[in-house]
């Protein structure tokens, strides 16, 4: 088997998807969006600091889900993804997934946009397996507000990702013949961890800074990973 592991926002996509469903959501709901600004001002102050708390912004975001019905989480989800990302999927992207998928890889959808949102967006670039936070749901569907496993920053998709791999051997059982190459794409040194795990995986593996930020286009060049400019990204 050989795994193709892809961030989402700034590396397939030109947007950031979670922060533009966070908006979306809250100018649906009727929040004021000088408070919301404030709160993600917090968070992208931490995240620059190095002090950003994954555990407090994912629940932050599932309060939010927590707050609604879901079958109008799903209207405006469903609204969310024609108008917002849709728009936004570019034929760049489509054609190098396609790529990776025809060169044998199974291909994955890494991401730290919570999966209510992300499985969708997989969706259209035809994955379906996605490594991404949970949100806890009420047998009636509902959302809790909490988190079902681990968070998918940094080392969290490095966890999520070695759940996966035990979950599909154990499917598989005898038929399993193992992992021989796999390989991560992505434009952020935040995910150093899931690049350096596909990096040094044996008996093979690579690393790819796709629109790389400052920081992993260094890191890149110092470790002779691959850097693709696949298209140019778009803030927020």
């Amino acid at each position: 088997m050989k795994l193709s592991i892809f961030d989402l926002d700034h590396t397939l996509l030109p947007i950031d998807s979670g922060d533009a469903w966070t908006y979306w959501l809250a100018e649906r709901s009727g929040a004021a969006r000088g408070e919301l600004e404030a709160q993600f001002g917090r968070f992208v102050e931490d995240w620059n600091s190095g002090a950003f708390d994954a555990l407090d912004f994912i629940h932050y975001q599932f309060g939010m889900l927590a707050r609604h019905d879901r079958a109008e989480l799903e209207r405006w989800r469903s609204k969310f993804i024609d108008r917002v990302v849709r728009p936004a999927v570019r034929p760049e992207a489509l054609a190098l997934v396609a790529e990776r998928r025809a060169a044998g890889c199974r291909v994955i959808l890494a991401t730290g946009t919570h999966r209510f949102v992300s499985e969708p967006i997989a969706r259209l670039f035809g994955i379906e397996e996605v490594l991404a936070a949970t949100p806890e749901e009420r047998p009636d569907g509902s959302f809790t507000g909490r988190l079902v496993g681990s968070d998918s920053f940094g080392a969290g998709k490095v966890a999520l990702l070695r759940g996966w791999m035990r979950r599909t051997e154990a499917r598989a059982g005898d038929v399993f013949e193992g992992i021989e190459w796999i390989e991560a794409w992505s434009d952020s040194a935040a995910d150093l961890p899931l690049l350096e795990f596909a990096a040094g995986w044996r008996p093979a593996g690579g690393a790819v800074a796709v629109n790389p930020d400052p920081e992993l286009g260094r890191i890149a060049r110092t470790r002779g990973w691959r850097t693709l400019e696949l298209f140019k990204t778009e803030a927020g």
